[in-house]
């Protein structure tokens, strides 16, 4: 009876994996879009423009620039210079998918 039910168990557990399977990862172009679009807004100080991802500061709050701005940019962002962001921003090859990406993408 015990070896009946710890089959049962397995079988279940082994088909619920495979009926179900989790996308742990999102697509790197999204990472990618999503970086740009945080480094531009911090380039020109324009954070307060992107998702907002805390539920306790709403936008019309005194403080809610300053925060979304030590969110996405840090804190020293105003001394950091334009230069370093631009180290940091990706280049041609790594926005554009290589030819198997592409070919899997289709």
């Amino acid at each position: 009876m015990n070896r009946k039910c710890i089959s049962i168990v397995i079988i279940v557990i082994a088909t619920t994996g495979l009926i179900a399977p989790v996308k742990a990862q999102e697509d790197s172009n999204t990472e990618l879009e999503k970086s740009n679009q945080v480094i531009n807004a911090c380039v020109q100080n324009q954070a307060q423009t992107l998702p907002n991802p805390f539920s306790d500061v709403p936008s019309d709050h005194w403080a809610f620039k300053a925060v979304m701005t030590m969110h996405y940019c840090g804190a020293f962002r105003q001394a950091t210079p334009p230069a370093l962001f631009e180290k940091f921003r990706p280049t041609e090859s790594q926005q554009q998918p290589s030819q198997p990406e592409q070919q899997l993408q289709k």
